[in-house]
């Protein structure tokens, strides 16, 4: 627009200096005069109608963008924390199908038991998962020491549902070393999948200690591992009372040649009825420490009219019977306590017999070993 203005106002002047310079020269007529007195009116109004149509227009502003300065490093500032703080949560742990709960237990951790004592171990248990146990599932031995444990027992004849609790009893031996020894078991489903206590399925155990030099003859007669036997091939245990062949029965109070009661159990033992029978009880190995002492009594039982010889024999890493100490006895009214030191055999194996050969025909020769035993001396 300005540019536009700028050419009007030169044209007005050129032209009004043309018509002064004309008239200086030579005298043009008078409708010469008009005619340029008109065009520069013509030309004015021309100006005027231009710029009164600019002013009618809005006029537009053009804006040029512009880019938004970064400020220094320095100067940023940190983002601010949202006003409400975001809370992290821990998923609950899913219950799954398998999963059990202990719940009590007998025979609780290191209780004493003597070499190869049979005891009942009985855990109850939860069904702490979703599904069922049936008869399809198992408890197994796991690792350790099984104690007479069989590798796998069906775990239930019933259904146990989610939430119920079942008891699992096994028939154990203590193991015949001294020390403490633990077995673990563990349940497993009929996909044969193993699964145990809480959600990472710990095993459940037994575990015992066997003390040093510890070992009752007498109330581990019957264990298994312990043989009775005469001339007549293995005797049953207990045995049958005034049998031909020989017989061994635990008495809880025992009586002694001077017709006194003792105070602990005893075993009373019989040769074969025949010349020089004898009778043999031989019990499974066992490791001894260096204080070691074989105590017992032994005489007659009762009034019986025995005449034999008692002995304690021992097979040391598995080789042949050794007599560690033999004894006479007749009934006399008296009875006897006998010692062996046993330090010698301290870290062997040694399998002990306790043995009674009768001189002549055993009529009536009942014997008595009262409370026969291993102990520190």
């Amino acid at each position: 627009m300005k540019k536009l203005i700028y050419v009007i106002g030169l044209v007005l002047i050129f032209t009004i200096g043309l018509t002064a310079c004309s008239q200086a020269e030579q005298d043009f007529p008078e409708d010469q005069t008009d005619m340029i007195n008109t065009a520069a009116a013509e030309t004015i109004q021309a100006y005027q109608t231009i710029i009164a149509q600019e002013a009618q227009v809005t006029p537009s502003l053009e804006v040029t963008p512009t880019d938004t300065p970064t400020p220094p490093v320095d100067t940023i500032e940190p983002p601010q924390p949202d006003s409400t703080p975001t809370i992290t949560t821990t998923p609950t742990e899913q219950t799954r199908c398998d999963q059990a709960d202990f719940i009590t237990e007998t025979v609780p951790d290191g209780s004493v038991f003597s070499p190869g004592q049979p005891f009942t171990k009985t855990w109850t248990l939860r069904n702490s998962g979703t599904c069922a146990w049936d008869t399809n599932y198992h408890v197994i031995f796991f690792s350790g020491n099984a104690m007479g444990a069989p590798a796998a027992q069906q775990l239930t004849s019933e259904t146990i549902m989610p939430g119920e609790h079942i008891t699992v009893s096994f028939e154990l031996q203590a193991p015949f070393t001294i020390g403490t020894h633990r077995g673990d078991f563990l349940l497993r489903n009929s996909g044969g999948v193993l699964f145990g206590i809480g959600p990472r399925d710990a095993p459940f155990w037994v575990e015992i200690n066997i003390p040093g030099n510890h070992y009752d003859f007498a109330t581990n007669y019957c264990n298994p591992g312990v043989t009775w036997t005469s001339g007549a091939g293995e005797l049953p245990c207990p045995g049958r009372f005034r049998s031909d062949q020989g017989w061994v029965i635990l008495s809880e109070e025992p009586i002694l040649e001077d017709m006194s009661i003792g105070e602990e159990p005893g075993l009373q033992v019989h040769p074969q009825m025949t010349i020089d029978g004898w009778i043999r009880g031989t019990y499974p190995e066992i490791t001894l420490t260096e204080d070691a002492v074989f105590k017992a009594i032994i005489g007659c039982y009762g009034p019986a009219n025995c005449d034999a010889d008692f002995s304690l024999t021992a097979r040391v890493n598995g080789g042949p019977d050794l007599i560690l100490e033999t004894w006479h006895q007749v009934q006399d009214g008296t009875y006897s306590p006998v010692e062996v030191d046993l330090s010698g055999l301290a870290g062997k194996r040694v399998q002990f017999s306790l043995l009674v050969e009768a001189r002549g025909i055993p009529a009536d020769g009942t014997a008595l070993w009262l409370a026969p035993r291993i102990e520190p001396q």
